[in-house]
């Protein structure tokens, strides 16, 4: 039985749209509407000045602000943050740290791809990065496979919009009991950087939890990770 989802031009779930589709199977072919998931851009600002634009999926976009800010070591915690204005008419955030740093006053202008689907952008000097180094964290805490288990089956239990739609990652937050957070984004990056923003802003430590994922671990993901406290 197919779910029935509210359209969000009509005020309902803004992280979905509907398309008239040509759906093909078995050979045989004809026309649909079919749930996929929404996309926007989102341009961060730090005192005013341009960092960066992603594209995410429009929902909690504060918290992907400050977790990408964070990410990059343009901020520190909650108390570098002054104020955020977000402009849902431009999908504008601007970030407004006491400090007044500009960007990128710290870093280079230079910047890197990541693997991510979406051509992901750090700023940090990855040639410089030994994964092998600086990335490993002591663990803080330790989980039996029974705990684990059971984590990810909450894990997929959470997975809505995905199965609404097949096209989002997943990131939560957790403890050994339970997940803490949870979001859904068509990034990976996009939804790590979801879950520390909302750690940041929220002021909840992430030394004794764990990180899920739904995608490919790679080494700027761990780096996200490691500047976190996380070591799981």
């Amino acid at each position: 039985m197919n779910e029935k989802v509210e359209n969000p031009v009509e005020g309902g779930d803004k992280r979905i749209d509907r398309l008239k589709i040509t759906k093909v199977s078995s050979g045989k072919k004809e026309e649909i509407e079919d749930v996929v998931v929404a996309e926007a851009p989102l341009t961060i600002l730090l005192n005013k000045e341009k960092v960066i634009t992603l594209l995410c999926t429009p929902q909690d976009q504060e918290c992907l602000a400050a977790g990408f800010l964070f990410s990059e070591g343009l901020i520190q915690n909650k108390k570098d943050i002054e104020k955020i204005n977000f402009d849902r008419k431009k999908n504008q955030i601007n970030v407004l740290t006491k400090s007044k740093r500009q960007f990128p006053s710290k870093f280079p202008p230079s910047k890197t791809l990541t693997s991510g689907c979406a051509k992901g952008v750090t700023f940090s000097n990855t040639e410089e990065m030994d994964p092998s180094k600086d990335l490993l964290i002591d663990l803080q805490t330790t989980l039996s496979s029974s705990e684990i288990q059971n984590l990810i089956h909450e894990f997929e239990k959470k997975s809505v919009l995905f199965r609404k739609t097949g096209g989002v990652h997943a990131a939560a937050l957790a403890n050994k009991e339970k997940i803490l957070i949870y979001f859904e984004d068509i990034g990976r990056h996009n939804a790590v950087d979801k879950i520390f923003g909302k750690c940041l802003l929220d002021r909840i430590s992430c030394e004794d939890k764990l990180l899920l994922l739904s995608g490919r671990i790679s080494s700027d993901i761990l780096a996200k990770a490691s500047k976190s406290g996380i070591s799981i």
